[in-house]
């Protein structure tokens, strides 16, 4: 194929489908027309479809589009697979930049998995493009079965609620959009069969040494059988979450702005760490607490740590098993602890100490909750 697709060309079925995701972008990802966007782009089904289908719509959307393809020098295949988004780039008259991850090198500098040190440098070297190329977000190929097993990967290691819901489609803090959340996989590759435009099959998606691989092969064909309309089940669970996290966020703002927090660097406190170590301490002052109902409390403390580890929501994006493993523990025990400490905290305990993953205490005394972890801010 040379010449790149028409929307009015298209089946119907494929022009509702991108027409579909036109309205998601407008209307759910409040993306403004004339956006600029970079695209992650493995050479897969997925981004090659999310690259025809954003293409399709720079008539109605006046987008700005560029693709970035990632050789994470892990396959023989590899510069293939960048060869082929560069050339899928190409008929859709986009540009495409390739860019190498020392991804074995990494790993073995911080002692981490492979897979952990590939999604590292992945979303790092995306946002190097988007600041370079000036763009407003980075677009992802992330689809309706992804987002099951995303789901399905929070319950396994202990997700509270509305995270449980699955990953955001606009994530403001890492500037990435999924535009294909509620598309399934199969219209997206009929939409490029119908485009003329091919792809690459990565075979290390069929290996179960991954969790997420395990669950997508093996234990969603299973809940399919149950409930044939399961992904469908699970995006409307991922809406209802998407509103609550909203409700949730807006309460604690406004808590927050009658009652703020405070920080400070607890070096010369009583509960410094080792040889005098400086410490990040976060208070939850008394009058904040008791202005909450225990729910909101509960996110609270969440809130609280999460600006302490300064860590995005994590998307388990095929965690080996020691990793997956250690992630589920961590948030089970996290979830646990934090429900002990409101206990506490209800019953009007003083001066109990609590110890979270992550070299995370919490102190409760006089109705407040300190937080505190080694290290500055």
């Amino acid at each position: 194929m040379n010449q790149p697709p028409r929307l009015q060309d298209l089946p119907r079925a494929s022009a509702l489908l991108c027409l579909e995701v036109e309205r998601f972008c407008l209307h759910h990802l409040a993306l403004p027309r004339g956006s600029s966007l970079v695209l992650a782009l493995s050479g897969g089904a997925d981004s090659t479809a999310l690259a025809a289908i954003l293409s399709l719509l720079v008539p109605r959307l006046h987008l700005k589009l560029r693709g970035l393809s990632i050789n994470h020098g892990l396959r023989p295949e590899a510069k293939a697979d960048a060869a082929h988004a560069q050339k899928t780039c190409s008929i859709l008259g986009m540009p495409c930049a390739v860019r190498e991850a020392d991804v074995q090198g990494l790993a073995a500098r911080c002692r981490m998995g492979e897979e952990e040190a590939g999604r590292t440098l992945r979303y790092a070297l995306l946002e190097e493009e988007r600041q370079a190329s000036g763009a407003h977000f980075i677009a992802l190929g992330h689809h309706r079965e992804d987002l099951s097993e995303d789901i399905l990967l929070r319950l396994v290691r202990g997700t509270g609620w509305p995270a449980l819901g699955g990953m955001p489609a606009r994530d403001d803090k890492r500037r990435l959009l999924r535009p294909l959340l509620h598309c399934a996989p199969s219209a997206l590759k009929d939409l490029l069969r119908h485009c003329g435009l091919d792809w690459c099959e990565d075979a290390s998606n069929q290996s179960t040494i991954y969790r997420r691989n395990r669950l997508r092969l093996q234990i969603l064909p299973l809940l399919r059988t149950e409930n044939p309309a399961l992904d469908r089940s699970l995006g409307h669970l991922w809406q209802l979450a998407d509103m609550d996290r909203t409700y949730w966020q807006e309460t604690l703002d406004a808590a927050l702005r009658d009652n703020p927090w405070h920080m400070e660097e607890a070096a010369h406190d009583a509960q410094a760490g080792l040889n005098g170590q400086a410490r990040t301490a976060l208070t939850l002052p008394r009058a904040l607490l008791r202005s909450l109902p225990a729910a909101a409390r509960l996110r609270l403390y969440m809130r609280a740590v999460q600006h302490l580890c300064s860590a995005p929501d994590a998307e388990d994006d095929g965690l080996p098993d020691s990793m997956a493993q250690q992630t589920a523990t961590t948030g089970q025990a996290r979830a646990v602890t934090l429900l002990a400490l409101d206990h506490a905290l209800e019953q009007g305990r003083g001066n109990t100490l609590f110890q979270l993953p992550g070299g995370i205490e919490a102190h409760l005394k006089g109705g407040s909750v300190r937080f505190l972890r080694s290290g500055p801010l």
